[in-house]
C-alpha cells in the first residue's frame, strides 16, 4: 500500500477461516491452523502497519473484525478462541499505540448474509435468523458501516472497543 499509494490510513482485518466442527473433534493440526490464520495473521498485519505509522509520525486507524464471541460459538470453538484473543490483543495495544495517534478498534458481526454462508448446513443457515432479536440476518452493508464510523472521523475519539453489530 505504502508503495502503490504512498500511505495507508486505514487498515481493516477482514481475513480469517474456520470449518465447523465439535470442539471435540477439532484436530490440533485444525486448531493451530485456525489460530494461525485468525490471530498471528491479524496481529503480524497490525504490528507492521502500527510500526510504519510510529516511524512517520502518521496517524493511523485499525479495524478488526471479529465474530460475536460474548455467547460462546458452538461448532468453532477454534475461531471463538482466536476472535476473542484478537479483541484483547486490539484493548491492549490500544493504550499502548494511542500514544502514536494508532487507533484499534474491532467489529463484531452477528449472523450477516455473506459468501461464507456456503459452508454452513442449509438447516444451519436458517437458524442464523433467530440468533437475534430482530430475527433476521444482517448484510453485508452493515458491517461496511460500522468499519467507517469506526474509521473515519467519527470515530476519532474512539479506541480500544468491541463494536457489536447483530
Amino acid at each position: 500500500a505504502w508503495a502503490h499509494f504512498g500511505r495507508l490510513d486505514v487498515l481493516v482485518n477482514n481475513a480469517g477461516g474456520q470449518f465447523p466442527m465439535r470442539a471435540l473433534d477439532i484436530s490440533p493440526k485444525g486448531w493451530k491452523a485456525v489460530v494461525d490464520t485468525n490471530l498471528n495473521g491479524t496481529w503480524n498485519m497490525m504490528h507492521a502497519a502500527a510500526r510504519r505509522w510510529r516511524d512517520t509520525q502518521t496517524p493511523g486507524s485499525i479495524v478488526n473484525i471479529v465474530a460475536t464471541f460474548q455467547r460462546g460459538m458452538p461448532g468453532v470453538a477454534h475461531t471463538c478462541a482466536a476472535r476473542a484473543g484478537v479483541t484483547y490483543l486490539s484493548k491492549t495495544v490500544a493504550v499502548e499505540w494511542a500514544p502514536d495517534k494508532v487507533r484499534v478498534n474491532c467489529v463484531a458481526p452477528g449472523a450477516i448474509e455473506s459468501t461464507g454462508f456456503k459452508q454452513y448446513s442449509p438447516e444451519a443457515v436458517q437458524s442464523f435468523a433467530r440468533t437475534n432479536p430482530m430475527m433476521r440476518v444482517g448484510d453485508v452493508q452493515d458491517i461496511a458501516h460500522a468499519v467507517i464510523y469506526l474509521s473515519a472521523p467519527s470515530g476519532k475519539f474512539i479506541t480500544g472497543e468491541l463494536l457489536t453489530v447483530d
